[in-house]
């Protein structure tokens, strides 16, 4: 095994990837500012922008503007160093994005689902694979690292949906080794969805600053992701989240008093939703119409005190254990209740003898499981491309 400790291959593979990110925070830079980042010489410095412009990772990027004298030229990342893959399945169908290096989404394509449709999972994911890489007129062998996320039971370490009841299709199809033939590599990670959407809303969304949060997703489905000191939690067997399968009493209730218990599912899930809108008479073109029409109008009390303590019962297991700085209630439903939604369990959880985070509506777009899917393969994409730097791509 080679030895790299102290050598000057070592430091010049520090240094690139010192460089390289810089590149990446800060955009465009000049040659002079970039010494006085790293404090190379000027002929060291010049050496290493040589080597990694010839191997594609940098470009000459104008010029700096405001200077006397003759204008410093500025460096910047080769966007076309490494391209991405992002995947959303889902029973909507498959939604899939392409981005550069510096994150720039250049491409996307999504395949319209039907309830309930059969299909060769292969078959269809290599599909909608060559048509976005089509869109953004690059090759499928030039994706250099690929995230899939889907719903239900996913194990990370095998690369497959261990169990997915929205997903029949997809059990068992093992992605990563499946598509070796068709990237020409492994570098493919497959993600719970949620997880993908604590990924973005920890990136772009309501928990920016935060270390440690809930997502608790309420949509087509019922989940959570929980990141614990910056790091997304995944648990023993990759399940941590997974709150469907908990028991709660269906509505809250004074000591002595008696109860009937449900699934979290039951009483989250579309069906317990759409029978919580109606037995309230909400008025919209469906459930979800409905609860935005409510909470920005306001006057349905008992609907959210309702809606609130199903939330809050979900939650509260979680908070007492995990003790989060925020929880932030993503998913179609945590999106259209809102602030209403958010008062409403805040109200609930100050019956119980828990400390209280923050508790917010999400803040990212609805394709926020494709776009954490993005981060995702752009962190990894990164690591292993800023690490090689000029001698991973062939230089001495």
């Amino acid at each position: 095994m080679e030895v790299l400790s102290g050598s000057p291959r070592l430091l010049r593979n520090l240094n690139e990837k010192a460089v390289l990110q810089r590149l990446l925070s800060e955009g465009a830079l000049t040659r002079m500012e970039l010494e006085a980042f790293t404090g190379l010489s000027k002929p060291a410095m010049s050496d290493l922008l040589r080597r990694l412009e010839a191997v594609n990772l940098i470009r000459r990027d104008g010029e700096k503007a405001g200077t006397y004298g003759p204008k410093a030229g500025l460096w910047g990342l080769d966007p076309t160093a490494s391209f991405v893959a992002g995947i959303d399945v889902g029973t909507h169908g498959i939604d899939a994005a392409i981005a550069d290096i510096s994150g720039n989404i250049i491409g996307t394509f999504k395949h319209e689902g039907r309830p309930g449709e059969r299909y060769d999972a292969h078959e269809r994911l290599t599909a909608v694979l060559k048509a976005v890489t089509r869109e953004a007129g690059i090759e499928i062998r030039q994706i250099d690292q690929l995230v899939v996320g889907l719903p239900g039971i996913v194990d990370i370490t095998a690369g497959n949906l261990r169990k997915g009841q929205q997903l029949p299709n997809w059990e068992g199809y093992h992605i990563p080794e499946a598509l070796q033939e068709v990237l020409g590599h492994r570098h493919v990670l497959i993600e719970n969805d949620v997880n993908l959407v604590a990924i973005e809303e920890m990136t772009f969304g309501a928990a920016t600053s935060i270390q440690s949060f809930i997502l608790l997703w309420v949509g087509d489905g019922v989940g959570a992701g929980a990141v614990i000191g910056g790091r997304l939690i995944h648990g023993s067997t990759g399940t941590a989240g997974e709150l469907g399968g908990a028991m709660v009493p269906d509505r809250f209730a004074q000591p002595g008093e008696a109860v009937h218990m449900a699934l979290v599912e039951d009483l989250l899930n579309v069906e317990g939703i759409d029978a919580l809108v109606a037995r309230h008479g909400l008025a919209g073109t469906d459930s979800i119409d409905a609860i935005t029409r409510a909470a920005r109008t306001g006057g349905q009390g008992p609907f959210f005190a309702e809606l609130g303590y199903r939330v809050a019962a979900a939650l509260t297991g979680a908070i007492g254990i995990l003790d989060p700085e925020m929880v932030v209630l993503g998913g179609d439903v945590g999106r259209a209740g809102g602030r209403a939604l958010c008062e409403s369990v805040i109200g609930i959880l100050k019956r119980l003898p828990i400390a209280i985070p923050q508790i917010v509506p999400t803040a990212v777009s609805s394709n926020a499981v494709r776009a954490g899917a993005v981060e995702l393969a752009l962190e990894h994409a990164r690591e292993r491309v800023f690490t090689g730097g000029s001698a991973a791509r062939g230089l001495p």
